[in-house]
């Protein structure tokens, strides 16, 4: 079972990475997030640079970008403040419009996305901030006005996403930006690209073409399906006949669909994987908890061990190698924790 480690794009960090690499991790992922093309491309370049260098032990994954629903800035309240974040109460109705900057949410809560309000309707749910916050939409006003209350306490961010059942597959993913990535990508010829919020196989198709006119004889890289929606779920098995493998993107999934589903996709999907004889990646939040804390939660233990035990390819860390400033004893971790478990 292979460990792919999400690493920091701007700047890039060869020290943490090579701690990565001394501590055994498989595969280096670069994702194409808050960052432009330009710099997606510098920290492929260079993570190929530093494998090549330790003798190409390590694979490296080109993660593209999909279409992201965001809540956009507050730079009045935000500034000098490290992590960004603003205090919102439970039970309050806040209004949200199209636009990407706002000096207060209690006027407004800027969402940099075109539309949002036509695809909702009145008692929708949205989760804000990886699930932080949870709205209710009272009212739409139009395609970019809503009015949405509070369900909980807690803290909203500048820049983070919004999520709702069903809302995802209504979304055209196929954005500009993966165009643009993919015409850098022979630069530094990453082993496995994959592509988000895959519904099904016609879409499949339509990505795979485009990297095919970049690819040579002797560089064909594994194409991964993201499964992160429920038409992704419903369609996995058309969709794994035209691709080399898939990724079980926990993050958004649990936010797309029913919560309490979330387990049971996972081992289905794998399975069905393992019966095409298909590479499968179980991702986010494996050991979320060693930003915190020096050894995992029990929990997270027992995250990494179901997904060995079921015959997942590979286990991805994402911020608890992006974000850490000891990335390799999360990687340490997740190899302890699978050797366990094989050896049982």
């Amino acid at each position: 079972m292979q460990i792919i480690a999400t690493i920091h794009k701007s700047p890039y960090k060869p020290e943490h990475n090579q701690r990565m690499i001394n501590a055994g991790v498989d595969v280096f992922r670069v994702k194409s997030s808050h960052v432009g093309v330009a710099e997606i491309s510098d920290a492929l370049v260079q993570a190929r640079r530093q494998i090549d260098q330790n003798g190409g032990r390590v694979q490296l994954l080109a993660d593209l970008p999909e279409a992201k629903i965001r809540i956009g800035d507050f730079p009045d309240l935000t500034a000098g403040k490290a992590d960004g974040r603003i205090k919102l109460k439970k039970g309050q109705e806040y209004r949200f419009l199209k636009g990407e900057l706002s000096a207060d949410p209690e006027a407004y809560i800027p969402v940099a996305f075109e539309g949002l309000g036509s695809l909702l309707k009145t008692g929708d749910q949205l989760s804000v901030y990886d699930g932080r916050l949870m709205f209710e939409v009272t009212t739409v006003h139009s395609a970019n006005e809503f009015i949405a209350r509070l369900l909980n306490d807690g803290h909203i961010a500048r820049w983070t996403s919004i999520v709702a059942p069903g809302i995802m597959d209504q979304i055209d993913h196929i954005v500009p930006e993966i165009d643009e990535i993919i015409r850098e990508l022979p630069k530094s010829r990453p082993d496995m690209v994959s592509f988000s919020f895959v519904k099904n196989q016609r879409m499949m198709h339509e990505l795979m073409d485009k990297l095919m006119r970049v690819t040579t004889p002797d560089w064909r890289p594994m194409v991964i399906a993201k499964i992160e929606s429920e038409e992704g779920v419903k369609n996995v098995d058309e969709i794994l006949e035209v691709c080399h493998g898939i990724m079980v993107a926990r993050g958004d999934l649990a936010l797309s669909m029913p919560f309490e589903q979330l387990g049971v996709i996972q081992k289905r999907l794998v399975a069905k994987a393992r019966q095409a004889g298909k590479y499968v990646i179980v991702s986010t939040g494996a050991l979320a908890s060693m930003l915190d804390n020096h050894v995992p939660q029990r929990s997270d233990i027992l995250d990494v061990t179901n997904a060995t035990l079921d015959g997942a390819s590979a286990i991805m860390l994402c911020p608890e190698t992006c974000h850490s400033e000891e990335p390799e004893r999360a990687v340490k971790a997740a190899k302890d924790i699978i050797a366990a478990t094989k050896a049982a």
